[in-house]
């Protein structure tokens, strides 16, 4: 018996509808099924807080992949006290304590950086404040090692520790800062870590701290980056795998390239990076410790004064910053040395 055409148009029509759904169902659980393996309920939980992680490691430095590899690293958990030190200040805080230090991060090429630093913003003397500039370092196998000992010797600002200099140690190099002043300057008053490719206004971070004020306790502030989503694309230079880090958001952090703390807050930081599951992004490993510790992280009173790009240069704008990003040791000199010619004119434009 031959079906009416509309009755076998509406037959095919049927047998392609269910066919399609249940292909698409297929999909759906095959998908689920591994988007969840993600989700579980143990890496949904914070790393902070996972009762089963694995006692913190001690590795050394080769356990510590180059940027070429960055995301299988083999470092857990880390034990900055296991790295010893090759260049050390002990007594850089002996005879005074600071109210302010700068943990610099550089490397040993970067000489023309230091000097115009040391001779800016890491020189100054700001209304009987003291600042203080320490150089940041690790490892370097490269000739330049011996011209760092000889400039370590003529300026004695250099702190340096027996791990690998690459991006991915960056978290390693700052701890090696905050162990230093928990350790050698426990009586400074803050901290600002900051890059050596940075514009710095102390003048106007003066103006923030307040030298003249109570010290602030477990405070906190930069450039605020909050609901901040990882990067889940491997092209990204701030890839972040689910292995590394499962939450959605990271914790509110502030960005790398100018943060400034109280000093209270340096060996709670070294305190959590032991327990503080390892991840190469320096900043969101120290809003991931402060986040273990309950430091909230402090918006700065006005949103321009931290920034992690470069702002055109105009001398009344930076002296109403404090930081400008991607500086050559040049830009640095001369932003400084025409910012404070003007110093005066710009106040009174406030």
């Amino acid at each position: 018996m031959e079906l009416p055409k509309k009755s076998f148009k509406a037959f095919i029509l049927a047998i392609i509808y269910t066919i399609a759904l249940v292909s698409l169902l297929a999909a759906y659980h095959i998908y689920w099924k591994g988007h969840l393996s993600y989700q579980n309920p143990r890496n949904k939980m914070s790393p902070l807080n996972n009762p089963e992680r694995k006692k913190y490691q001690v590795q050394r430095i080769e356990d510590v992949q180059s940027k070429t590899q960055p995301y299988n690293l083999t470092l857990e958990y880390i034990n900055i006290t296991s790295y010893p030190y090759i260049m050390n200040e002990p007594n850089k805080c002996k005879d005074e304590s600071p109210f302010l230090i700068f943990l610099i991060a550089t490397v040993a090429n970067e000489v023309e950086s230091r000097r115009a630093i040391r001779t800016t913003f890491g020189a100054t003397l700001e209304n009987g404040a003291t600042v203080m500039c320490l150089f940041l370092l690790g490892k370097d196998n490269t000739q330049e090692s011996n011209s760092i000992l000889e400039e370590s010797e003529k300026h004695h600002d250099i702190i340096q520790k027996d791990f690998q200099d690459t991006y991915n140690n960056l978290p390693i190099k700052i701890l090696m800062g905050i162990e230093w002043v928990s350790n050698y300057c426990p009586r400074a008053k803050y901290v600002m870590k900051t890059d050596s490719d940075m514009f710095v206004n102390t003048y106007r971070l003066m103006d923030l701290l307040g030298p003249d004020q109570p010290q602030k306790q477990n405070f906190f502030t930069g450039f605020v980056l909050e609901k901040h989503r990882p990067h889940r694309n491997k092209d990204s230079k701030w890839h972040m795998p689910y292995s590394q880090y499962a939450g959605e958001f990271y914790p509110t952090f502030c960005s790398g390239t100018g943060y400034v703390f109280s000093g209270d807050v340096a060996p709670k930081i070294l305190n959590s990076s032991f327990h503080v599951k390892y991840i190469y992004l320096e900043d969101v490993f120290v809003g991931l410790c402060l986040d273990r510790e309950g430091v909230k992280v402090t918006a700065p009173p006005h949103p321009y004064l931290f920034n992690n790009y470069r702002v055109r240069y105009q001398p009344c704008v930076y002296n109403r910053i404090i930081t400008s990003h991607y500086m050559t040791p040049t830009d640095i000199i001369n932003y400084w040395k025409i910012t404070q010619e003007y110093k005066e004119k710009c106040s009174k434009s406030r």
